[in-house]
């Protein structure tokens, strides 16, 4: 028994020989280089940690090792940006963020976030410092990863000009283009006159972003539009082309008294009301998984006579389907119109509206908040299902919002 015991104590040893051995070999041969080694860009430029605390975990985190650079007052200049407010890029790695920026006289301006520092505007001109501290939580991951923080101190300088550009200076009949208006310090907000339609603008890091819709039939050729914010006065010049849309065949419709009248006085007013704020996100979806029997645009044909033009577009929908929200927003009108139905209206912001017509049960009310795909209501028996993308009162082919192609997709990081 004497020399069992003895024998399992120096095999304990051995291991735990063993094992320290291990430890430490391991513990000697981690270094930096384990640390993460991507770092932020700011302009494109990457910037450079000005001090860190790292713990990076050893034989799966029961050990670990710290890596220690205290931070200076050193500052990595970046130079002068011209008239281009830099866009900060984190790497994968960093789990949340600490910005702090002052201003040229030397006034904190963002302390907050790395999204709070990307959605700042600008007020002056002149050098600009930014501390940014990243972390990683590494000590929650499976398995543990390096645990710790790099800190950036970096000045650089902007001279913002005001001036506005067009997405595209060339539109399709039926498209949206978006005008972004970048260097206003002074506050002002903008304004563009066009022949086109009503624009509505939404703040943006750096400016302005605003919608300019291009209906069906809008003239073809060059269209001058003039843009004013403050002291900005700016001539631009948009191109339309016309587009074939082709034909559908509808059908003829009951003429009831008073429902024209109806259908004015509940959908127009909602042409010049709206959300500032830009609610959507990305491409905006169908209402429904049914085809098309009306594209946008198209001639309508009723018994062999034109019949006007779509101004949305039509789904040969089966009675009783789900109706979903094209995209997320707030319902500014829920309700039976005898013209259209069951209709919903959808804000979704900075003048943008889905219009769905045709619906038999209404599922949501006015002031509700819905989702892209939330459900709104069904398919009536006696209407079609239609789907119209309005900015103001000009109709705009829901296709290209629907394929990502729309201006209103444009920049949507800004």
């Amino acid at each position: 028994m004497k020399r069992l015991l003895l024998w399992l104590v120096m095999v304990a040893v051995a291991v735990a020989v063993l094992l320290g051995g291990t430890i430490g070999a391991m513990y000697y041969f981690t270094d930096e280089d384990a640390l993460p080694d991507t770092h932020p860009t700011l302009g494109q430029t990457t910037l450079e940690p000005n001090g860190y605390e790292w713990s990076v975990p050893i034989l799966g985190g029961v050990v670990s090792r710290s890596f220690t650079s205290l931070t200076n007052l050193t500052v990595q200049k970046l130079g002068d940006f011209g008239d281009t407010a830099p866009e900060l890029s984190l790497p994968e790695w960093a789990g949340h963020s600490d910005a702090v920026l002052t201003d040229p006289s030397g006034a904190t301006v963002v302390q907050g976030d790395a999204a709070a520092f990307s959605g700042y505007s600008y007020a002056q001109n002149g050098e600009y410092t930014l501390t940014l501290t990243l972390w990683q939580d590494g000590a929650t991951m499976q398995p543990a990863k390096p645990d710790g923080w790099y800190q950036y101190r970096v000045s650089y300088s902007v001279n913002l000009q005001p001036k506005a550009v067009l997405s595209s200076e060339r539109a399709t009949q039926g498209d949206v283009v978006a005008i972004m208006v970048t260097g206003i310090l002074d506050g002002s907000s903008p304004s563009l006159e066009t022949d086109l339609g009503s624009v509505w603008f939404r703040p943006i890091s750096g400016g302005y972003m605003g919608y300019i819709p291009v209906t069906y039939n809008a003239e073809s050729g060059d269209h001058a539009m003039t843009l004013r914010c403050g002291e900005l006065t700016q001539e631009l010049t948009l191109t339309v082309v016309g587009a074939d849309f082709g034909t559908a065949v509808g059908s003829a419709e009951e003429s009831v008294p008073g429902a024209a009248t109806e259908y004015q006085n509940a959908i127009w007013p909602l042409y010049t009301q709206g959300e500032g704020e830009k609610l959507w996100s990305g491409t905006f979806a169908a209402p429904c998984e049914y085809g098309v029997s009306a594209a946008y645009g198209s001639t309508l044909m009723v018994d062999g006579t034109r019949s006007g033009r779509s101004t949305g577009i039509t789904y040969a929908a089966a009675p009783g389907s789900a109706v979903a929200a094209p995209q997320s927003g707030t319902v500014v009108y829920a309700g039976t119109l005898t013209l259209t139905g069951g209709t919903v209206v959808i804000d979704h912001g900075c003048g943008v509206k889905s219009y769905l017509f045709g619906l038999g049960n209404v599922t949501v009310q006015r002031g509700q908040q819905v989702n892209r795909g939330d459900t709104v209501g069904d398919v009536a028996t006696e209407h079609q299902l239609i789907f119209e993308l309005r900015i103001g009162n000009k109709s705009v082919n829901p296709e290209a919002a629907m394929d990502g192609s729309s201006g209103l997709q444009y920049r949507e990081d800004l």
